[in-house]
């Protein structure tokens, strides 16, 4: 590895995709931040060039030849038809000449909190739900991951929906007030017209002030949170492997809260840890080592 070498990450959500740069000695000396890039629901195109836009910004004024290696943590990667040539336009999208490596989000997600090359199990719950055992930079085995219209349950989707349904129920009590304010309804029907109108990733944005409620001790918004920790522990015990590390990833799964502490009461058998490093610098560790190890880009 020469002393000038740049190894490029990027974690890549629904939500959001973040970017990081490291130099030879594993210092982070460019990020990037930018819209959601998960083929899956921005679609094939337009993932590709908000992916090549948030690593142009963590380049900054860097020509794009100085990086050696990049690897690309994808949600969504399941529903690409061909890799291969979605990292091609990526990699064209940028003006790259560095290999690429994409791998499903769970790969740099496990590296935020086990050692680099660790095979192990990851639990993601932020806008979506999926578990993933990871053995090397593959994905071996999946629950979960349906998306909003067929699962996710336990998801920050899958709170919000269940919030909207409670408040639409019982529109008078705490959590119908919390609601109503958030979608700015002031009826039932508007606050049906919010849901029904907006995409998926809206319903999920109620995620964060349910659980704040539920820590209050409200009975409603707990037992959706009690509910979605349920989920997410069945979808953990069906997936990881006794003896591998399992690491929680995703704002439902790690943010301080009701569901992250049901979580660890329910999986405490299975030790599971927490990240200690954010997915898109993860993802430039994995790069430096794909490199160092001379591992096939996609």
């Amino acid at each position: 590895m020469t002393p000038t070498a740049l190894h490029l990450g990027i974690d890549a959500g629904g939500s959001r995709t973040r970017a990081v740069l490291l130099d030879a000695a594993g210092r982070a000396v460019g990020r990037g931040e930018g819209p959601g890039a998960n083929p899956a629901g921005a679609g094939t195109a337009p993932a590709a060039v908000r992916l090549a836009a948030t690593a142009s910004a963590a380049l900054g004024d860097r020509p794009p030849g100085a990086v050696t290696a990049c690897l690309i943590g994808l949600a969504g990667h399941r529903a690409l038809a061909d890799p291969a040539a979605f990292a091609d336009r990526f990699r064209r999208a940028l003006r790259l000449e560095a290999p690429v490596l994409l791998v499903p989000d769970a790969v740099p997600a496990l590296g935020t909190a086990a050692p680099t090359g660790t095979d192990g199990t990851v639990l993601v719950a932020g806008t979506g739900a999926v578990c993933v055992r990871v053995a090397g930079l593959r994905a071996v085995a999946a629950n979960g991951g349906l998306g909003w219209l067929l699962g996710d349950e336990g998801s920050g989707w899958w709170i919000g929906r269940e919030a909207v349904r409670r408040a639409h129920a019982q529109p008078d009590g705490a959590l119908g007030s919390l609601v109503r304010a958030h979608c700015a309804a002031g009826s039932s029907d508007e606050l049906l017209r919010w849901a029904y109108d907006g995409p998926p990733r809206g319903l999920a944005a109620l995620a964060a002030p349910v659980c704040r409620l539920a820590a209050t001790g409200e009975p409603t918004a707990r037992a959706i949170t009690d509910t979605a920790a349920d989920h997410l522990a069945a979808l953990a015990r069906a997936t990881a492997r006794p003896g591998q590390p399992l690491v929680l990833s995703g704002s439902v799964a790690t943010a301080d809260g009701p569901v992250r502490t049901r979580l660890l009461h329910l999986l405490a058998d299975l030790d599971p840890l927490l990240p200690r490093t954010d997915p898109a610098t993860a993802a430039a560790r994995l790069a430096a080592n794909a490199a160092c190890h001379d591992l096939p880009a996609l």
